[in-house]
């Protein structure tokens, strides 16, 4: 595990030797630029502010961390410009201001309202949504290719794909020869940039990963086997299947985060819906819709 960076340990601590009133220690200074500055202190408490899952990523990623400072620097600098300037007194700004913090007010007043259980979901429910959508968890085949990718030029003519034929079949002729070592040949002779270097190693692919002509000739071969050329949008590929894996299910174990996280969402959806239905229960809208757009578009 990476040890955790200074700035880290104090989000996660919550230490801090400054007292409130005083001018933050040069220490504590997380960002500056000009009088422009950012402490400890104001990360932590943007951090806090962030969906349970994203600060997570956050404090579990130096990188993130890092980048995550730098957008709240930029984001600063430029409300410092902007106020500088009086922007923030242009009527236009008032309004969209005001108005994004009453759409707040409205999401934490209803979020407040559709407060979920933190047991929820119980095992059994985990499990019967898990049974209901067993299908949406199927993993399609999938394919460990090795390759030797041969380019065509866009809008290449007859000789110059007949070129790019050749050497597919060339690079197919020394693969197939005795004791042939077809990582070093691929090393050599493949032009596709992503994989050349790692001797056409593409991986384990799902098969909806597979370009249909390729995934077409994969289906009858046999591990170990090496293909003839086979003409794709703008290459040809020389494969060698080296393993594959059959239609699969993820396992419970496996979808569980994602599951919960849905299933919680749904809840409060579905909390919120309800509190909404009741509170007009009680109280319906009256809206006068005769003559509404007219009145709208009417001069003043």
């Amino acid at each position: 595990m990476r040890p955790l960076s200074r700035l880290a340990l104090l989000l996660t601590t919550g230490v801090f030797l400054a007292a409130a009133d005083a001018p933050p220690p040069a220490s504590d200074i997380v960002a500056r630029r000009a009088d422009v500055q950012l402490t400890t202190n104001d990360i932590r408490e943007a951090v806090n502010r962030l969906d349970p899952s994203l600060r997570d990523q956050v404090l579990g990623n130096p990188q993130a961390l890092t980048e995550f400072v730098k957008e709240r620097m930029m984001r600063q600098i430029l409300l410092t410009e902007a106020r500088a300037a009086k922007w923030d007194q242009n009527p236009d700004v008032i309004v969209r201001a005001n108005d994004a913090r009453d759409t707040a007010v409205v999401q934490l007043w209803l979020a407040s309202q559709a407060q979920i259980d933190p047991a929820y979901p119980s095992q059994a429910e985990l499990g019967a949504a898990y049974e209901a959508n067993k299908a949406r968890f199927v993993v399609p085949p999938q394919y460990h290719v090795q390759q030797i990718a041969i380019l065509i030029p866009a809008n290449a003519s007859k000789d110059v794909e007949a070129d790019a034929l050749k050497k597919a079949r060339d690079a197919r002729a020394q693969v197939t020869k005795p004791k042939a070592d077809f990582t070093e040949i691929a090393k050599k002779m493949s032009q596709d940039p992503n994989s050349a270097s790692k001797g056409g190693d593409l991986g384990w692919l799902r098969e909806d990963q597979i370009l249909k002509p390729v995934r077409d000739v994969l289906h009858g071969m046999t591990e170990n086997q090496i293909s003839d050329p086979i003409r794709g949008a703008d290459s040809f590929h020389v494969v060698k299947l080296l393993g594959t894996k059959p239609q699969s299910t993820l396992p419970l174990d496996q979808v569980k985060p994602n599951l919960v996280a849905a299933l919680r969402q749904a809840r409060g959806q579905q909390m919120t819906s309800a509190y909404l239905e009741s509170m007009l229960k009680k109280e319906p809208v009256q809206l006068n819709e005769i003559g509404l757009a007219a009145r709208l578009t009417a001069p003043k």
